[in-house]
């Protein structure tokens, strides 16, 4: 579940409402990773539905490093957060403890911003970041891309950031207009397209 919404919260056509979109935000989540949303057809997220999501889940699994996320979808695959985050209450609540140095440069709360472009397609998918700014520090550019590789890719690998992976969930795309995600599942279920599996040879990203 915290990689689909990963995908969307980083994450169209107005389309009639369907029964899904009638249901409760994690019912729509919980639909989707069991493979019971129908092949074609497509779920909607409103931004302050998965506003409130993000909330309760960053309530659920770290109270003490992080409170008042915001999440905004533009046009174009365009995505901006905020938050308040403390760094080093996040790392412990994943089971990590910092060393002395490490907890100096950490700890604290410090307002973050982000903003980066979610691309889809096919069954794949693409997040490219393009500002970061913490306490007030803008990263971009190079300064940027020494912070993916030095703290996010060690210690959140999941997150993929500039780099093609699997979807999952039978799920074709994801399209982003302002304040609105749709989800759009692939015409026929794929076996591989799930989280975790390991896409045929024809499809994987080429090697760097």
């Amino acid at each position: 579940m915290k990689r689909l919404a990963w995908l969307l919260l980083l994450t169209i056509p107005v389309q009639p409402a369907s029964n899904i979109d009638r249901l409760p935000t994690q019912r729509k989540f919980e639909l989707i990773e069991k493979g019971k949303v129908d092949p074609g057809s497509q779920v909607h997220f409103t931004e302050q539905e998965l506003n409130v999501y993000l909330a309760q889940r960053v309530k659920e699994t770290a109270p003490e490093g992080m409170r008042d996320t915001r999440v905004q979808i533009g046009d174009g695959g365009m995505v901006s957060g905020q938050a308040r985050v403390d760094f080093l209450k996040l790392r412990q609540a994943s089971g990590e403890e910092p060393g002395w140095l490490m907890r100096q440069m950490l700890e604290g709360e410090r307002e973050l911003r982000v903003i980066g472009r979610l691309e889809t397609s096919a069954g794949r998918g693409k997040v490219d970041l393009q500002r970061v700014e913490v306490g007030g520090v803008v990263f971009k550019g190079r300064t940027l891309q020494m912070l993916i590789d030095n703290f996010l890719a060690p210690h959140y690998p999941q997150a993929k950031v500039g780099e093609s992976f699997e979807l999952g969930y039978n799920m074709d795309r994801i399209d982003l207009k302002p304040g609105q995600a749709l989800v759009v599942m692939a015409p026929k279920p794929q076996p591989w397209r799930r989280a975790g599996a390991q896409a045929p040879a024809s499809r994987r990203a080429p090697a760097r």
